[in-house]
């Protein structure tokens, strides 16, 4: 049967119209990506004034709800398409003019809807990934790509200094060596969120970052829908339509402090998972908060311990049986939440996100999270601007 009593509707919007509205769209996201491809601009202009003017009203307002505005839009967009796909399908049999003029229609209804999509990702936040690299903006490097060129002697004793460092964090957390429990927050999650913020706040300053990172742009949300993002492999994720730094609070709470850290980090327009890693790590190390500072170093603990595997297993497995039990116990926890949903999602899920990293030009994809160490090792060579010092 075919679509009669609809034919005014087809027609409300005329399809020359709507494809020079399409059009229009297309051009202004190049224009748009044209000028965010100047890395200078990006840092000058962008990041201090457009990005933040962009997503102020969004990020305001969606810092005032108590729970995660993005996971309701993700919910809401995915229902709206399931919808729109059942009800195309409860149309019935249409002759070949009217299923042409639907294609032809939804097309240009897709380049619409992703252009201004793709326009806003990039004028709130997107732009961020046209920023000179991290290391280059410290003056830790000339700006090109080098290879960090460490001896591995030198590995060792950064490995050996991390597992030093975080026992002495345990001990001072505890009391003992092993509490026979997974090291938690005393103070809860929003404590640990405070906290971080203050850590970034310590950390921009001494690192000489632009003003603009100091604010905060609100509290991380924990996702109702966590047990699903473990499925999928993913601690947390950053939207930029509402600003929200977004969490799973599947995982043992200590690694939690640092995907909070982490998901601040782009709130504060570092985009690379690398340099997010990284900024994460010192805003850790920098708080006031003992439990968030053992979250930070055993982050960086691990990373060293994983890169010294790889280039000598033996000198790895030494180090590990210096871990005081109760570390090694909270590195088994955080092992053994994963292991329970590594499958085909999971895996999916890094393919999709490793394409959208690629698309941004972010070297290397889902394999750039490792290479914060990489910033690491150039932080230690700079002194370890903004960690608070040893007791």
């Amino acid at each position: 049967m075919g679509l009669r009593g609809r034919e005014p509707r087809l027609k409300r919007t005329r399809l020359p119209v709507l494809a020079s509205v399409a059009a229009g769209s297309v051009v202004a996201l190049a224009l748009l990506l044209g000028w965010g491809s100047n890395s200078d601009r990006v840092e000058r202009t962008f990041v201090p004034y457009v990005g933040p003017a962009v997503s102020l009203v969004p990020q305001s307002v969606a810092a005032l709800a108590p729970f995660s505005v993005a996971e309701w839009v993700c919910a809401l967009t995915l229902g709206g398409a399931v919808a729109f796909v059942a009800r195309t399908v409860r149309l019935g049999w249409l002759t070949p003019e009217e299923f042409g003029a639907i294609v032809r229609r939804a097309a240009a209804w897709t380049v619409l809807a992703g252009s201004w999509i793709a326009i806003w990702f990039y004028a709130s936040w997107g732009l961020a990934y046209g920023r000179s690299p991290l290391e280059a903006r410290l003056g830790w490097s000339t700006g090109e790509t080098e290879e960090i060129d460490l001896p591995l002697a030198d590995l060792e004793r950064l490995a050996a200094d991390l597992v030093e460092r975080v026992n002495r964090l345990y001990l001072e957390l505890h009391g003992w060596p092993d509490a026979f429990t997974v090291t938690a927050s005393p103070n809860g999650l929003d404590a640990v969120d405070q906290s971080v913020d203050a850590g970034w706040e310590r950390a921009a300053y001494v690192l000489g970052l632009d003003v603009e990172a100091l604010r905060s742009r609100g509290p991380a949300k924990r996702l109702l829908l966590s047990p699903a993002f473990s499925v999928l492999g993913l601690g947390g994720f950053y939207f930029p339509f509402t600003g929200e730094a977004n969490v799973n609070d599947g995982p043992p709470e200590w690694q939690l402090a640092h995907t909070i850290a982490h998901e601040k980090a782009h709130q504060r327009f570092f985009a690379p998972e690398n340099e997010a890693n990284f900024m994460g790590f010192v805003a850790c190390v920098s708080s006031p908060d003992l439990f968030v500072r053992y979250a930070g170093w055993l982050f960086a603990q691990r990373q060293a311990l994983r890169t010294l595997a790889r280039r000598d297993p033996q000198a790895f497995q030494d180090l590990v049986t210096d871990r005081l039990p109760g570390v090694q116990r909270d590195v088994d926890a955080s092992r053994a939440f994963w292991a329970r949903y590594e499958g085909p999602i999971s895996e999916l899920s890094d393919q999709v996100n490793d394409a959208y990293l690629r698309a941004n030009a972010v070297e290397g994809g889902v394999q750039s999270y490792s290479r914060s160490f990489e910033l690491y090792v150039r932080w230690v060579r700079a002194g370890r601007p903004g960690a608070l010092p040893e007791p």
